[in-house]
C-alpha cells in the first residue's frame, strides 16, 4: 500500500487501485457541518462502498466521525432534534471539525497510516474538544479479497466544564442513537445477512461487538464488510444503528440510549475496525479479521 497527497487530503492506493480518499471537508456548507471523512472506500476490486452528500442527507459524508449534540453544539450537521413534538429543526448552532496538522505519517509498506490532530469547534468558534486521530489500513489476514481500516480517536475535553456527547435518542428519537463513526453506504446497496456474536441481527440496536454485513451494491456486486468496537473494555452502548428502507448506512453506536460524558481536563477513547471484501465472504474468516 502506499499514500499519496493530494489537495484536500490524502489517497491510499493498494494494487494500482484508490481503495480510500480521505478528504479534510473544508469545503462543505457550514449547515452540514464541515469534517474529515473517507470517501470513496472501495474493495481492492475497485467496487464503491460510501455515498457522499446525498440529497436526502447531505451532511451524511462518505465515513464520518461526529456528533449531534457536543454540549449546546451540532457537530453532525444539518437539523437539531428537538424532541418527539417539534422534531428536527435547522437552527444556528452546527460547529465544524476541523484539521490541524499531520502528527505521523507511515506512506509506504504492508500497513500505512497516520495520526492527525484535529479541533472541534462550536457555532461560535468555541474550542469544544482536541481530537487526536490514528488510522492505520493494512492487508486481510484471512482473504486475499480484503483489506483492513483502524480508527481510533481521543477525544480531550478542551472547555472548562463537563461536555456531554449526545444523540437524538436522549431527546426521546426511538432508534435514534446516531453518532460516532457512521458508514453512509452507497446508492443501491441490498444486505443479504446481518450477523453478530450470537447470529442473525434483524433489528436496529442490537449489541453486539461485531458485525458482518453481506450485500450487493448499486452495479450487482456483491461485498462483504466486517465492523467491530476495537477498544479492550467495551466503552458505552455499543449498539449497531442501520438503515436499509429509505437509505442505506449504519453506525457503530457507542451512545445508542446513555450520552458519553467527558470532564473537566479529561478524555475520552474510542476504537474502531472496519473491514472491506469484494465477494461474499465467510462470517468466521471476517471475524478473524476483527479479532482485536
Amino acid at each position: 500500500m502506499r499514500i499519496t497527497d493530494q489537495t484536500d487530503g490524502l489517497d491510499v492506493i493498494a494494487n494500482d487501485v484508490v481503495i480510500a480518499e480521505y478528504r479534510l471537508g473544508s469545503e462543505i456548507d457550514a449547515v452540514n457541518t464541515p469534517k474529515p471523512h473517507f470517501h470513496p472506500l472501495r474493495t481492492l476490486g475497485g467496487a464503491q462502498i460510501t455515498d457522499f452528500a446525498p440529497e436526502d442527507h447531505p451532511w451524511h459524508q462518505g465515513l464520518q466521525f461526529a456528533f449531534p449534540r457536543v454540549g449546546d453544539h451540532n457537530l453532525w450537521g444539518g437539523g437539531t432534534y428537538f424532541g418527539p413534538e417539534e422534531g428536527y429543526k435547522i437552527v444556528a448552532d452546527q460547529g465544524k471539525i476541523a484539521h490541524q496538522r499531520w502528527d505521523q505519517r507511515v506512506n509506504e509498506g504492508a500497513d500505512v497510516g497516520w495520526t492527525e490532530q484535529l479541533d472541534w469547534i462550536g457555532h461560535n468558534r468555541e474550542p469544544l474538544l482536541a481530537e487526536s486521530r490514528t488510522v492505520a489500513l493494512s492487508a486481510s489476514v484471512a482473504s486475499r479479497a480484503g483489506w483492513i481500516l483502524d480508527f481510533d480517536s481521543v477525544l480531550s475535553n478542551a472547555t472548562s466544564e463537563e461536555l456531554t456527547l449526545a444523540t437524538p435518542a436522549q431527546r426521546g428519537r426511538s432508534d435514534g442513537g446516531y453518532g460516532g463513526l457512521f458508514l453512509r453506504l452507497a446508492e443501491g446497496f441490498t444486505p443479504v445477512a446481518l450477523t453478530g456474536e450470537s447470529g442473525e441481527i434483524t433489528s436496529s440496536g442490537a449489541r453486539s461487538r461485531t458485525l458482518v454485513l453481506s450485500g450487493t451494491t448499486g452495479a450487482g456486486e456483491a461485498v462483504t464488510l466486517g465492523l467491530a468496537f476495537a477498544d479492550p473494555d467495551p466503552v458505552g452502548d455499543q449498539a449497531w444503528l442501520y438503515r436499509f428502507e429509505g437509505f442505506p448506512a449504519i453506525g457503530w453506536a457507542g451512545a445508542y440510549e446513555t450520552a458519553y460524558t467527558v470532564p473537566v481536563a479529561s478524555s475520552l477513547e474510542l476504537r474502531h475496525r472496519l473491514a472491506i471484501y469484494d465477494g461474499l465472504v465467510d462470517v468466521d474468516a471476517v471475524r478473524a479479521d476483527l479479532a482485536l
